[in-house]
């Protein structure tokens, strides 16, 4: 009995503790649609021309913006990562509130916080789901190439 308990918490120990999986972020994905957060101040509107259409790609060991839109070109001072990428949780536990996402992950560039402290959500169906500056909560879909 005891060598069965411990031999069922060795195999369910990896689900409790699954690590986020950088891997199922890389490709390239389109703003499908643009939300506005709730708590304040945004320089953004619902479904904002300036993010629909624009175009990132997550790669192994950078994250770029390979389209902008006329109203807002890639910054790539601001909006690239080019360092190697890396998610943490993105919970309780995070010091800036508007980045406590359930369920969401930090994007770390390198050691830092990718462009305004970036948050996903683990892709479903194609869509993923990125919290970006000022409020704007970007629905990215998958482009198959």
């Amino acid at each position: 009995m005891k060598y069965l308990m411990i031999a069922s918490l060795l195999v369910s120990q990896p689900l409790m503790a699954a690590a986020p999986d950088y891997a199922t972020l890389e490709g390239t994905w389109q703003v499908d649609a643009v939300h506005v957060d709730s708590s304040g101040i945004q320089a953004v509107v619902e479904n904002d021309p300036q993010y629909i259409g624009a175009e990132v790609t997550f790669s192994p060991d950078k994250i770029l913006w390979t389209k902008g839109t006329p109203q807002r070109p890639v910054d790539p001072a601001t909006d690239n990562c080019l360092k190697k990428p890396q998610l943490t949780s993105a919970d309780e536990n995070d010091p800036e509130n508007g980045y406590q996402v359930a369920g969401g992950f930090n994007v770390i560039c390198g050691d830092e916080p990718w462009g305004p402290g970036a948050v996903v959500t683990k892709p479903v169906n194609d869509t993923l789901t990125l919290y970006w500056y000022d409020g704007a909560i970007l629905e990215l879909k998958k482009e198959l190439r």
